[in-house]
């Protein structure tokens, strides 16, 4: 506690030169207002819970040697305040609504509103789940003609029986199964629809508590409109999904609300800690992810370990003991504690805090030697479509993963071990204009991560086919701009790392650049089951993640906006577009750079080599 004092003292005397002050926190009690660098040099972490946070690689990372933050930096702060408006991307960010998935976390006044709609709660609270938790899994949408038939089946059904029981005087459906097989066979085919019909009118019904489910969505049918609003209360809950009600949705379903939002709170503290920190392990490399008051905040499909064994020597789950330590100084072990306590922050002058966290891991230091791996585990190279042109399902056991390795006092520390994909089979543009089928594969080998970019813009290759860069938004046929970026919807998410191999010319070095890249994205279920056309794709969180770990802990150089003009003619449907961007993101270089080994993986199908040729479509 004397460094505490001393500390005290010192940032008294040096209050002029601090105009904003970090609240220090233990066991949940505000005390001691500190300078940050005081409070640092106290052993202390300092957190910025304000709402005009913004990640380390969007802000501080370019703040820190004295050159402006990315131009995205705003809109990531709009979009996490929701306010959608001040963003490029609004009308899709409107539709999207809960960005959390995608990278960007609601921030403190947007999480403190979900924990204060009592309205929703009691709402939750009125529902009884019996049914959910009984349901066979899983529901998924009902076309309109199969649903009638369902309804229309149930219903006769339900006549049936009651019409059994009115003529043979019975007492209960149990009386009328012991008659013989066949009114059991209908006493069962009736449990089992009421039974679907039960559950689908439960998730209905969290639905409208949510103010999710239009009115347009029919009781009792898994209609487009009831799978679209489950749509978006997966992305309110960070589960990878999409529509379909499966075991995670359920267990979440029937979860009381106000633990939702407790675990939505610990996410964003967990944010903010990790990114104060530097931290990166996530119990992840072990195949163990730690708990934080209790809780993994993680569904299984953001920790997949797949058939891969633990990692020898893998890290523990840093973060998670780091998040604990902080939820717990600022008392935020409750649902009630933890609104109560970030509306008292919210309304101070300050949003920095200065809490006590463990003693940081071996990893965590300056200059620590980093390496990569990424294992394509097993590798199906066989064509993927039948005659009919249908996707035919390649399943594999072990998919791919990135393998982040700290180089510790003569140990190779594994820090995490992500889900990630590889290249495969994917349309691609003639100059004939033809759309064929080929192979894009990963590159394999040694390379290099020196250019990391912030707000990455893709820039379409000649081979996309135009059809690929247009949607219908509002009626109308447009070009996907998100796609293009800078947005967190672009097809390079909100950061990346380019893959370079460098070439000898003399004394120079030429820094070849294939078009790979590791980087995030919001197309977060193929990482799971999809391939790329050779990229490395990450979730937006877990890129913004690794890059705050590499900027925190490695010497790096500021680029800034990198200048490269792009002009693309589209044309789809009789219409034409011109495609036009200045740059291609916010630069920084990593000095020296990472260098990560690309393996070749495991051929699991008929063929054993890549494939070179072309397939017409």
């Amino acid at each position: 506690m004397s460094a505490l004092v001393a500390a005290f003292v010192i940032s008294h005397a040096l209050h002029t030169a601090c105009p904003e002050s970090a609240t220090v926190y233990r066991g949940g009690v505000p005390g001691t207002e500190l300078c940050p660098g005081i409070a640092a040099a106290a052993g202390m972490t300092v957190l910025d819970l304000g709402d005009a946070w913004a990640p380390f690689p969007l802000g501080g990372a370019a703040e820190a040697v004295g050159a402006k933050a990315p131009a995205y930096r705003a809109a990531y702060i709009a979009l996490a305040n929701g306010s959608f408006d001040d963003a490029p991307e609004s009308t899709l960010a409107a539709d999207d609504r809960f960005l959390e998935l995608f990278g960007i976390a609601p921030s403190g006044s947007q999480v403190l509103a979900a924990m204060d709609d009592e309205a929703r709660h009691r709402c939750h609270d009125q529902i009884s789940d019996a049914v959910l938790r009984e349901a066979a899994l899983p529901l998924r949408y009902e076309a309109p003609a199969r649903a009638r038939s369902r309804v229309n089946a149930l219903a006769r059904d339900r006549r049936n029986v009651a019409a059994h029981l009115r003529r043979k005087r019975l007492p209960s459906r149990a009386a009328l199964t012991e008659l013989g097989p066949a009114y059991a066979t209908l006493v069962r085919r009736l449990e089992r629809g009421e039974a679907i019909d039960a559950a689908i009118r439960s998730v209905q019904e969290h639905l409208r508590c949510e103010q999710l489910l239009p009115p347009r969505a029919a009781a009792g049918r898994f209609d487009r409109p009831t799978r679209d609003a489950l749509r978006l209360y997966q992305r309110r809950h960070v589960i990878v999904a999409s529509g379909e009600l499966e075991a995670d949705t359920r267990d979440a379903l029937v979860t009381p609300s106000r633990e939702l939002d407790l675990r939505l709170a610990l996410r964003f503290l967990r944010q903010r800690v990790g990114d104060a920190a530097g931290l990166l392990a996530d119990g992840s490399a072990l195949g163990e992810p730690g708990e934080i008051l209790g809780r993994i905040l993680d569904e299984p499909a953001l920790r997949y370990q797949g058939a891969y064994p633990p990692l020898a020597d893998g890290a523990p789950d840093s973060l998670a003991a780091a998040t604990d330590s902080a939820a717990r100084a600022l008392g935020w072990t409750t649902f009630a504690a933890a609104r109560d306590g970030l509306r008292a922050l919210l309304r101070r002058s300050s949003p920095l805090v200065a809490v006590f966290l463990p003693p940081p891991p071996p990893y965590l230091r300056p200059g620590v030697p980093l390496r990569a791996v990424l294992d394509p585990g097993d590798v199906n190279y066989d064509y993927p479509f039948n005659k009919s042109g249908v996707r035919m399902a390649k399943p594999v056991e072990r998919r791919p993963v990135l393998i982040l390795y700290a180089e510790v006092d003569g140990r190779s520390i594994p820090l995490v071990r992500w889900p990630t994909t590889i290249g495969g089979w994917q349309e691609a543009k003639l100059s004939s204009g033809a759309i064929v089928h080929r192979y894009k594969g990963s590159d394999v080998g040694p390379r290099l991560w020196r250019d990391l970019i912030v707000s990455p813009v893709w820039y379409p290759p000649r081979s996309t086919p135009d059809d690929d860069l247009v949607h219908w938004t509002g009626g109308r046929l447009a070009i996907k701009e998100d796609l293009i970026g800078p947005s967190y919807r672009s097809a390079y998410g909100m950061v990346m790392l380019i893959h370079h191999r460098p070439i000898e010319q003399g004394d120079d070095i030429r820094w070849y650049d294939n078009g790979i890249r590791t980087h995030g994205t919001v197309n977060y279920r193929s990482i799971l089951k999809g391939s790329s056309h050779g990229c490395h794709r990450l979730y937006n969180q877990h890129a913004l993640r690794l890059t705050t770990f590499i900027l925190r802990t490695q010497a790096y150089r500021v680029r800034g906006p990198t200048d490269d003009v792009l002009r693309r003619v589209v044309r789809y449907k009789g219409r034409r577009w011109v495609i036009r961007r200045e740059e291609r993101g916010y630069a920084y270089e990593l000095t020296p750079p990472i260098a990560i080994e690309v393996l070749a993986g495991t051929p699991v199908g008929a063929r054993t080599s890549r494939p070179s040729e072309t397939r017409w479509r």
